[in-house]
């Protein structure tokens, strides 16, 4: 027996974002909730095997190597400036 929902999150979206879950539950003929939910399921299972996987720590190299990038290409910018 599936354990009884409790639960509630609010989310905010754009009025596009709104349009695009309506199309697809009205083609799905399904309550938007309930597509909701089980796009946020499927989400949740795919991240948890990305973490499985070792992507995540992957994912926040890159991210320290963008902003690492990204900080020296604006020193560089803030020195062509002052010599200028």
């Amino acid at each position: 027996m599936e354990e009884k929902r409790k639960y509630e999150i609010r989310v905010r979206l754009t009025k596009e974002e709104m349009e695009r879950i309506e199309k697809v539950a009205k083609k799905l003929n399904m309550p938007k909730a309930r597509l909701i939910r089980n796009l946020t399921l499927i989400g949740l299972e795919d991240a948890e095997l990305y973490e499985k996987l070792g992507f995540f720590e992957i994912a926040k190299l890159i991210k320290k190597l963008k902003e690492k990038a990204l900080k020296s290409n604006e020193n560089l910018s803030n020195k062509e400036l002052k010599t200028n």
